[in-house]
């Protein structure tokens, strides 16, 4: 692991830190500059204190088609609360989304296919339906 602050390889395990929800962050400190610092810090988890699994939760629920409310019910939270971890997260998609490639064939998947053909009609005036 290299410092956040400085890169130096020169980290050390400094003690560490039991939640609320019990999980354990590891703390190191640098050699270098003498900076402490956590496993999240640097990244877009750095001081949220929500364990992870339930982030994962409600992201994974929204990116499902469940709406802000419906996730912020699943899991807990208010509905601000899943909006700002959506903001805090959307700031590092390029290093989760790879890049399409310059040349070559791309592949897009569609989930669902709504289509609409005339007009609708009621379960009654459709035919084959007159029993």
């Amino acid at each position: 692991m290299n410092c956040v602050y400085c890169q130096s390889e020169q980290v050390v395990k400094n003690g560490s830190k039991t939640l609320t929800s019990k999980q354990v962050l590891q703390r190191y400190l640098c050699k270098t500059c003498g900076r402490r610092f956590n496993e999240r810090s640097g990244t877009p988890m750095a001081r949220l204190r929500t364990p992870v699994a339930t982030v994962e939760t409600a992201l994974n629920a929204r990116h499902e088609g469940l709406g802000v409310r419906a996730a912020a019910r699943v899991v807990g939270k208010s509905p601000s609360t899943i909006t700002d971890w959506e903001e805090r997260l959307s700031t590092h998609l390029p290093a989760w989304s790879p890049t399409a490639p310059e040349r070559g064939e791309v592949t897009i998947e569609g989930d669902e296919l709504y289509t609409r053909v005339a007009e609708n009609l009621s379960p009654l005036r459709v035919t084959g339906m007159d029993d």
